[in-house]
Formats: C-alpha cells, structure tokens, sequence
C-alpha cells in the first residue's frame, strides 16, 4: 500500500436497512482501518463511514462486496473535505 502523506477525512453516506446496520457496522470496524461508522438518522437508518483518502477505495470495495452478498446497502455517497469539522452530521 502506498503511504500518502497527504492525508484527509472522506465520509461516505449510506442507507441501509435496520436489518442489517449491526453486520455492516461488525465487518467495518472489524477491518482495522478501515474507518468509523456512525448513525446519521436512526429512523432512516442514515449512515456513515468515515475513513481517509488513503482507505475509502478500499472501504467502497468493502461496501460493495457486502452489496453483492445481499446486504441492503444503498444511496452511497462519497463526501471529501481536508476539515472533518466541515461534515454536520
């Protein structure tokens, strides 16, 4: 894996059936680095991870793999900003 020195936050947006919020949440956090989930909307079940620049392609392979086991996870979209603090949650 290439090291860049030029790091920054990307968070990527999800939906994802209440279902299947705890398995997601399980296989991401248990990939060490790979990012931290996080409730956007817990009614909608509006999700996000949030990783770096370094590991969100890899977090959307992850993502996608889970998409293709049958995992209900839809509407992704990828936000990236060098200030986590410009992301409201």
């Amino acid at each position: 894996m290439k090291v860049n020195n030029n790091l920054y936050t990307v968070r990527i947006r999800f939906t994802c059936s209440k279902e299947d919020i705890v398995i997601v949440n399980s296989i991401i956090d248990s990939y060490g680095g790979l990012g931290l989930i996080r409730t956007l909307d817990k009614e909608k079940c509006n999700c996000a991870v949030f990783t770096t620049n370094s590991m969100y392609e890899t977090t959307l392979q992850v993502m996608n793999s889970l998409q293709k086991e049958g995992l209900s996870i839809h509407d992704i979209i990828v936000d990236e900003s060098e200030n986590v603090d410009d992301f409201v949650l």
